[in-house]
């Protein structure tokens, strides 16, 4: 849905940039709208298929796509930046890989955290605190682990998917 309003929105602005560059043809305008916001809709779909076969392969192996961060930690480090990865849950436990970019390549070490305790609330992320995720629709939570809180965040199903496999 938001794709097909920025598509509408994005034909207007450039038939409208157009227009401004060369007053009169109307025609011109529209047809390099329309071919400029065709582009934007094939890498659109692009990026969109991209996701589908990342998440799908998570899925398949038990594994989720999340953001981490340590919000005890000293200012300056991973307290106020969210760190994209893979999380695998198992029961008390998750293991945390960092990845980079949309595809999730590996980047760095694992490290696995000892749950204790899963905080039931759970907020959306949003505004200056989503400094480094770049989805939309991402809720957070707060686990205890022995060596204090860790949020993280995660699209509501991950999260659910989640907080099963911690506390089963």
């Amino acid at each position: 849905m938001a794709l097909a309003a920025g598509y509408v929105v994005f034909f207007f602005i450039v038939g409208a940039m157009w227009l401004v560059v060369k007053p009169g043809d109307l025609a011109d305008a529209a047809v390099r709208a329309f071919m400029n916001t065709l582009v934007y809709w094939l890498l659109a779909l692009f990026q969109i298929r991209n996701l589908r076969k990342t998440n799908a392969r998570l899925k398949e192996h038990g594994q989720l796509r999340a953001y981490i961060r340590y919000p005890e930690s000293r200012p300056g480090s991973l307290s106020g930046i969210w760190n994209q990865g893979i999380v695998t849950p198992a029961a008390g436990s998750l293991q945390f890989q960092p990845a980079v970019y949309d595809s999730l390549e590996a980047s760095g070490r694992a490290i696995t955290l000892t749950v204790e305790t899963v905080l039931p609330q759970r907020w959306k992320v949003r505004g200056k605190d989503r400094k480094y995720i770049g989805s939309f629709g991402v809720y957070a939570m707060t686990v205890l682990t022995g060596h204090g809180k860790v949020e993280i965040a995660a699209v509501p199903e991950s999260l659910d998917r989640l907080a099963e496999a911690l506390e089963g």
